[in-house]
């Protein structure tokens, strides 16, 4: 039987693992890309944040922290009415949208999903595709200032240009 570590060592050596999530969904050790599609699929399944909101990630009953350039999930794709969004996940889940965690940044559209251990919300960036397909249910009003606002049935969302509260 093996002792336990201290918890100062072990929280050492959770963040001492180089892996890092780049902009485009990719995971990399060290320098080296992570490459092998079930390993990847793994990893992106395990992602999760912490309580103190830092990324983990979680493959069985070990974890580590983990660095995430941008958004640890990508929307690829929204589909469904104008009632019912859903939100395609790089994670290969399709889950509904919430309207209300939808914003926009320099760099395009991004909003929450739920990780697919705690439930805890993720950040999600919308790659191309998901933003024109999801345009389709933006309005662009004319005038200063614009502010583009989700349209889903008789519900309007303004689409804001900082994070949900």
């Amino acid at each position: 039987m093996t002792e336990a570590l201290d918890p100062d060592t072990l929280d050492r050596l959770r963040r001492g693992i180089p892996l890092r999530l780049d902009r485009t969904g990719h995971f990399h050790l060290g320098d080296e890309p992570v490459t092998h599609p079930r390993v990847h699929a793994a990893f992106l399944a395990g992602l999760d944040v912490s309580e103190t909101g830092e990324p983990t990630l979680h493959v069985g009953n070990q974890w580590c922290y983990l660095t995430v350039d941008d958004c640890p999930l990508r929307a690829t794709g929204v589909l469904g009415d104008p009632t019912n969004l859903q939100l395609r996940l790089d994670d290969g889940r399709t889950l509904p949208l919430d309207p209300t965690s939808v914003w926009e940044d320099d760099q395009g559209l991004r909003a929450t999903a739920p990780s697919q251990r705690s439930d805890r919300p993720l950040a999600v960036r919308f790659n191309n595709t998901a933003s024109m397909d999801l345009s389709a249910w933006i309005e662009d009003p004319s005038g200063e200032p614009s502010t583009p606002t989700l349209v889903l049935g008789a519900q309007r969302f303004p689409i804001r240009h900082h994070p949900p509260a």
